[in-house]
Formats: C-alpha cells, sequence, structure tokens
C-alpha cells in the first residue's frame, strides 16, 4: 500500500454559458480555493487493478480528505474512489507480447496533460448534461400538457485530479528555504457502488441504442440518445455528449460519457449525426419543440 500526500482539485458544473461568455472558464483549470488538502492511498499491484481502458487503468484507492467535504465525493473519512492513470502500450510488437499486464507511464509533464484533458472532457459533458436538463425543465414547466413519460434522473460521476507534491530544500550559504514541485497526478472518480448491471448504454461512434428494445436500461438508452439531439441542436451542430455507460441506483443513474473533446472520440460522429439520428417518443414529444432531420436541415422549432 503507498501512502501519498496530494491536494485535490474537484471537477465543478460550471454553467454552458459562464464557459462560453469568460475566457478563463473555456477549460478545466485547478482552483486553490477549492481545493482540499489530504491523502490517498493506492496498491499499484494486479490485486487492486479494477479494469484496463484504451488509454487509462483504474485502481481502487482511498482518499482522505481534511477537513473532509459537507457531501458527495470526499465527505466520507475514507472515501472509496476510483483511481486512474494514462498509458501507453510498447510501439514494438515483440515487446507487447511479452508484458501483458504491464502498462508503459508517461513522463510526468505528459502524464498531467493527459489528465488535465480527461478532466476537461468531464467539465464540458457535466456543463452539457445540465445545460439539457434546464431545457428539459422549461418544456416541460412551460407546454400546456405533461409528458407520457417519466424524465430519467442522470448524473456524472463525481471526479477530480490529485496532484502529489513535495518539498525540496535549497541552502544557500546565506539562508535556507525550499522549493515545491509536483511529483505525480492521478484523476480520481466516485467509486459506483451497486448491485445492477454496468451497462454501456450507446457506443462513442454511434448515436443509437446499444441495447434492444426491451432489455433493462433501453428506456435510458433512447433517453440518452434525445438527450445528444438537444445537444447537438443547441450547440448548433459542434458537440454532444457519447460514449454513455454507468448503472441504475434508486435515486438515479450513474455513469461516464465524453464528447468530442476526449480522447478516443470520434469527430466523424458528430459529422454523421444528422443522418445517423432516429428520434424516438423522448425527441417527439410536442413539448420539446425537436423535428427529425431531413436534408441537413436545421431540427429545432422555435423556442
Amino acid at each position: 500500500m503507498k501512502l501519498e500526500t496530494i491536494v485535490f482539485y474537484p471537477i465543478p458544473t460550471v454553467s454552458l454559458e459562464n464557459i462560453l461568455e469568460n475566457s478563463d472558464q473555456h477549460s478545466f483549470q485547478i482552483n486553490p480555493v477549492t481545493s482540499h488538502p489530504g491523502q490517498l492511498m493506492f496498491d499499484l499491484s494486479s490485486d487492486s487493478l479494477l479494469g484496463v481502458g484504451g488509454f487509462k487503468t483504474a485502481h481502487a484507492a482511498q482518499l482522505v480528505l481534511t477537513p473532509p467535504a459537507p457531501v458527495g465525493l470526499r465527505s466520507l473519512p475514507r472515501h472509496d474512489v476510483v483511481m486512474k492513470r494514462p498509458y501507453y502500450k510498447p510501439s514494438d510488437p515483440v515487446a507487447q507480447s511479452k508484458s501483458e499486464i504491464r502498462f508503459n507511464c508517461y513522463v510526468l509533464s505528459q502524464e498531467v496533460e493527459k489528465l488535465f484533458h480527461e478532466a476537461n472532457v468531464l467539465y464540458w459533458a457535466k456543463s452539457l448534461m445540465q445545460m439539457t436538463y434546464q431545457f428539459i425543465d422549461h418544456a416541460v414547466n412551460t407546454y400546456t400538457i405533461p409528458p407520457p413519460f417519466d424524465i430519467p434522473c442522470l448524473r456524472f460521476v463525481e471526479a477530480g485530479l490529485a496532484l502529489a507534491y513535495t518539498q525540496t530544500p535549497i541552502a544557500t550559504k546565506a539562508t535556507s528555504s525550499s522549493s515545491t514541485r509536483m511529483t505525480s497526478a492521478y484523476l480520481l472518480e466516485e467509486k459506483i457502488i451497486c448491485d445492477g448491471v454496468f451497462t454501456k448504454f450507446i457506443h462513442n461512434v454511434d448515436c443509437s441504442p446499444l441495447l434492444d428494445p426491451g432489455e433493462d436500461g433501453y428506456n435510458i438508452a433512447e433517453f440518452l440518445c434525445f438527450m445528444q439531439h438537444v445537444q447537438y441542436i443547441k450547440t448548433k451542430g459542434l458537440a454532444y455528449i457519447a460514449d454513455y455507460q454507468g448503472t441504475s441506483l434508486p435515486d438515479s443513474t450513474v455513469g461516464r460519457g465524453k464528447d468530442i473533446f476526449g480522447e478516443g472520440n470520434l469527430e466523424i460522429g458528430v459529422k454523421l449525426f444528422e443522418t445517423e439520428h432516429v428520434c424516438n417518443a423522448f425527441c417527439e414529444w410536442p413539448g420539446f419543440g425537436l423535428k427529425p432531420f431531413k436534408d441537413g436541415s436545421e431540427a429545432l422549432m422555435d423556442l
């Protein structure tokens, strides 16, 4: 077990309007005002490995902050989290075949750059989801007839960057001091604990449900496709969240998703959205004012 002293920087939810209007909020930035000092306990052995994605490894870890936050991630004395780090595979096929469970780490400067990139993905995704629910709430509250379906309550996992620092003494003839330097960086995510199935609802290169009608979670998948429709229209065809995956909890469905800013996401999906998206019952409810795409025309009534 390894123990590191860290500073935790949570990824906030910022309105899309503020992100677009303020240049200092165009991307995720670490904010000392909202940071939390603490410790991170983890084990990098294969025993604590939770999974391996195309770009990152995921290990079980525990986060201890002083003082704990009042609610949410960081609120427990020892909060179970998922610790993620980027990796790369050996370019030599022979070396790759000999390192089945070996993951090559980047140098710190590259690792930090990639982790900030991942944090920015979630930063924008949370903003896009908030914008979508504001659109839904406005439509439901102003339309004369309530929708004939329930609105699923969805959210992304809470997450943030954990940066570890060390102080190096600097001695001169006249005085002694120290300098602080970063030694490691990690992406920490809320650990989803449930008895249900972790489901991939929509692929990152597609805009239709991965589930079949009648399967558990198909209604959520259709709702997520509808959310993509709204996001595509509201951003004038620039972005929507894809690669939805998660699980159902008593009060909400918790999951992870990415948009076009993330590594592993394909811009071609955005370009083909109008030809591949199929409207469903959520899209077709008159209160939302959405139209099916036709000949590349804008698919939104006056709102």
